[in-house]
């Protein structure tokens, strides 16, 4: 595999891609390059992603450090942490200081409150953080929740997002949390800009499917959601469908469970022609299935979920996870059922701005490559 650009089409490099055993990061990936593309055209994407081998493509690259094959082959992991000390391979390097723009992906990665998130971020992330701030003024980072961070920690985020032409926060906290970087701008998240770009509208018009589909996570500080869960279960009233199966983020052993066979997928799910209302902890889970045209209620539980469906004009069918009851989920269903075309239609009263946003993000992408190439021609 080559580590040089031999493309004449703009030289993009992606940060920050997961893995697409998770469908929420997979459809981020997407929307990525989607949106690269939607900017400029043809272009010429390598991603560096925390599990390359999975996309299955000679354009995806392993962010990894130079370690001896014996210790790379072994963990994966720890080659990752190993970047914080050691910086990535030199083929990375090289692919960011020859891209004509640089962009991370949209998500949640960058976050540091407690041990466990900041010891992942710290291996997976803040080396890429570091790249990319490296090369800053032609780094964009796609809408993100960040945070929270204490300490040493956060002053090092804040001082490397600081570099970078634009960062866009996906919520108001991250606005809050990190006021001092002047880069910083509010836009909605990626699966957001899409779904207002592309409404399904034949999907909207269709008759909604009896039965609702859940999608369940595992979640820490659950209080009373796993009661939620059992509770949805018995009822029998669900399907039970997998949005993820990556690595740390598998949902398949609870789904099994809950479920008591062996469950579709939420791809599957969402291929059918007639729409059911879905009921996700994830929030793509949810994003996606608006995308598909199917009816959503998100159970949040972290703040990226109120962000997002705030930002679509449906505050009124999130739901916090650690809380929420089955009762009000049963509401929020027979709400959406009485009224299907007031549920999108709060919806499409919010497009013209979200797409206004998109428009704007676009922009920024397309100044930034166009202002590299001339440097580089």
């Amino acid at each position: 595999m080559s580590n040089t650009w031999t493309s004449e089409l703009p030289r993009v490099l992606l940060l920050h891609a997961y893995s697409p055993r998770n469908s929420g990061d997979g459809l981020l990936v997407t929307l990525a390059r989607e949106a690269i593309e939607q900017a400029l055209g043809p272009s010429d994407i390598k991603v560096v992603a925390s599990d390359a081998e999975a996309f299955h493509g000679q354009e995806f690259y392993q962010w990894q450090a130079h370690l001896p094959d014996c210790l790379s082959r072994r963990s994966r992991r720890i080659s990752m942490l190993a970047t914080a000390l050691l910086g990535p391979t030199k083929e990375i390097r090289h692919l960011v200081r020859e891209a004509d723009l640089v962009v991370a992906v949209g998500g949640g990665y960058l976050r540091g409150g407690s041990l466990g998130p900041a010891i992942k971020s710290w291996g997976a992330h803040f080396g890429q953080l570091r790249l990319a701030a490296s090369e800053g003024h032609k780094s964009v980072y796609l809408p993100q929740s960040i945070g929270p961070f204490k300490g040493i920690y956060k002053r090092a985020i804040e001082r490397n997002l600081a570099q970078l032409h634009t960062v866009y926060a996906r919520d108001d906290r991250t606005i809050a949390e990190f006021k001092s970087v002047a880069s910083m701008e509010r836009m909605p998240d990626m699966a957001v800009l899409e779904l207002a770009r592309d409404p399904k509208q034949d999907k909207k018009a269709a008759n909604l499917a009896e039965r609702p589909i859940f999608v369940a996570r595992e979640l820490t500080e659950p209080r009373s959601y796993y009661d939620l869960l059992e509770a949805a279960a018995v009822s029998g009233n669900f399907e039970w469908a997998l949005q993820s199966t990556g690595g740390g983020n598998d949902d398949f052993p609870l789904t099994l469970r809950l479920n008591g066979r062996f469950p579709r997928t939420m791809k599957e799910a969402l291929d059918e022609s007639q729409p059911r209302i879905v009921v996700s902890t994830r929030l793509h889970g949810a994003l996606s299935s608006l995308i598909a045209g199917f009816p959503a209620i998100h159970l949040s539980y972290e703040r990226k979920g109120w962000g997002a469906f705030e930002d679509l004009g449906l505050g009124d069918y999130v739901l916090n996870a650690r809380d929420a009851t089955l009762p009000e989920i049963d509401e929020l269903i027979e709400r959406i059922r009485e009224n299907p075309e007031k549920y999108w239609a709060a919806i499409d009263e919010n497009r013209r701005n979200i797409l206004r946003r998109t428009n704007s993000l676009r922009e920024t992408i397309k100044s930034i490559a166009l202002t590299n190439l001339r440097l580089t021609e």
